[in-house]
């Protein structure tokens, strides 16, 4: 029998991590939960060649357990990558959005020392700011790791996501409250044969890197969004409760939309809430009150254009709708620890 684990040739990283795995299995282990990075990193120190296969393979990641999109090696809004297989798996979060997707085999998903266990077709959506980690996979077990920019999600994606789902509902919530009680996101696809196909095509696409595939990395990852919302909605698991969802994402949309220009007063008209019924809701919501909403998307979307446009940084401030040069510049710093052209300089290099 040929099992598409035949198909997939091991890489160097994986070669180097099976000939460890075969000497020193007991790294590899995860009964009792995963280490964090760090610690994974002092439990091989004493092996000289588990430190070199690191540094070999993985010194970008730089000890940290908190990664960030400085990660991507591109520019675009998706990446898609297959799981190293025999790696050991490590604790960790990151400021974006992470879907891992079950092409064959099972795997160990750990979130602190609970572990899930995902079958082939499983999706499992994790939110920026979430302790989770992987276990060590076998060759058998083959996964594709999808990872959003959280910075460009919304005017990427939140498009078409204009319902009150399960899944608008999440990546709301996640967007606009930075604790780990958005959580995770799990379908049972069953192997369902649409999914299968966009996730390969998207590891292709990203492969080739050929002319426009960011637009169609873009495209298959709203046509994946779709179909579980079409065909996947009642198999969805998530720790965000419907009362929690209630009237969030309307509000949220539209917070998105007027950044520029909108009032607390304007946005509880439009809903036709007081104020103070207004500044309670987002504040039970999100734990942010208006003013810090307002200023979080208007520095995301000046960080934004600074990235990704050659607009005169005055015509990105005007943009976001700040009037005072003086405060947006202090508001940036405070947030990015740096100036908006000393950003603009790292992000384009």
């Amino acid at each position: 029998m040929i099992y598409l684990s035949d198909l997939m040739p091991l890489t160097a990283v994986e070669l180097d991590y099976r000939a460890l795995m075969q000497d020193y299995p007991f790294i590899h282990e995860s009964k009792g939960g995963l280490r964090t990075l760090p610690e994974l990193i002092d439990a091989t120190s004493p092996y000289p060649r588990y430190e070199a296969a690191y540094l070999k393979h993985f010194a970008r990641f730089e000890h940290e357990e908190m990664l960030t999109e400085t990660l991507f090696r591109r520019k675009q809004a998706v990446e898609v990558m297959m799981h190293p297989r025999f790696v050991p798996g490590f604790l960790h979060s990151h400021d974006f959005f992470e879907l891992i997707y079950v092409l064959s085999g099972t795997l160990e998903h750990f979130t602190g020392q609970e572990c899930q266990k995902l079958a082939p077709g499983d999706i499992c959506i994790v939110a920026p700011h979430v302790t989770h980690g992987i276990g060590t996979c076998k060759k058998d077990t083959l996964a594709i790791n999808v990872v959003l920019r959280a910075s460009t999600f919304a005017e990427t994606f939140f498009n078409i996501l204009q319902e009150d789902t399960m899944l608008t509902a999440f990546f709301t919530r996640a967007l606009f409250n930075t604790d780990t009680d958005s959580g995770m996101l799990h379908f049972r696809t069953e192997n369902d044969a649409e999914i299968r196909q966009i996730m390969l095509t998207m590891l292709y696409e990203f492969r080739q890197n050929s002319l426009y595939a960011d637009k169609m990395l873009n495209s298959l990852m709203t046509s994946c969004f779709i179909i579980l919302l079409r065909s996947h909605a009642d198999s969805a698991q998530t720790s965000i409760s419907a009362d929690r969802r209630t009237n969030l994402v309307p509000i949220l949309h539209y917070l998105q939309n007027n950044s520029d220009s909108l009032t607390l007063h304007k946005l509880a008209q439009h809903f036709s809430y007081s104020d103070r019924q207004m500044t309670r809701l987002l504040l039970q919501s999100t734990g942010k009150n208006f003013t810090q909403l307002i200023q979080h998307l208007r520095l995301t979307k000046a960080r934004n254009l600074l990235a990704h446009s050659n607009l005169p940084i005055q015509e990105i401030i005007n943009r976001c709708g700040y009037s005072n040069p003086t405060y947006f510049y202090r508001l940036f710093n405070q947030q990015f620890q740096m100036t908006p052209a000393e950003f603009r300089k790292h992000a384009q290099t």
